[in-house]
């Protein structure tokens, strides 16, 4: 049976301070306000299909957790989870002064390339300590020989 292909609907951000978390993420990271119940925000990230846009939900921390009816809700709601860090994918053309306009803001940021996968990152954090990545590839600053070295590992066995 053929997986059909993914893309991210939607990403949710637990914080004590609703109001102030989606300032940040419509003043600074740029994301318009696309739904707004009770203490609950979605913001869109971008047009995706039809019905439903790709979104960053930011909920306040007292908002239960819910999922499947035999979930570990505790995980979540002890703040177990694994979350790295995420990152908004940018236009090339739209990557420097995206970097420009954080300077502008007085954000913390420190710009890596990783050169494996033609990546230009810039890494900073929000109010609330979460890790934030905005990320273009540049065909020209892939190293070719390591990209295809580690797309095409066979480490991973399904």
């Amino acid at each position: 049976m053929k997986i059909a292909p993914k893309r991210l609907g939607e990403l949710v951000l637990r914080t004590s301070n609703v109001n102030a978390l989606t300032e940040f993420y419509v003043n600074v990271v740029g994301l318009e306000l696309y739904a707004s119940f009770g203490n609950n925000r979605f913001l869109k990230v971008a047009d995706d299909f039809e019905g439903h846009p790709q979104l960053l939900a930011i909920f306040d921390n007292s908002k239960e957790f819910h999922g499947p009816k035999n979930i570990e809700k505790g995980k979540s709601e002890n703040g177990l989870g694994t979350l790295h860090h995420f990152a908004f994918a940018l236009e090339k053309s739209d990557f420097k002064s995206e970097k420009k306009r954080l300077e502008h803001l007085k954000i913390d940021f420190i710009s890596e390339e990783y050169r494996v996968f033609g990546w230009h990152s810039i890494h900073f954090y929000d109010i609330d300590g979460n890790s934030v990545e905005f990320v273009c590839y540049d065909s020209g600053s892939i190293n070719i020989e390591e990209n295809k070295k580690i797309r095409s590992a066979n480490d991973f066995k399904k």
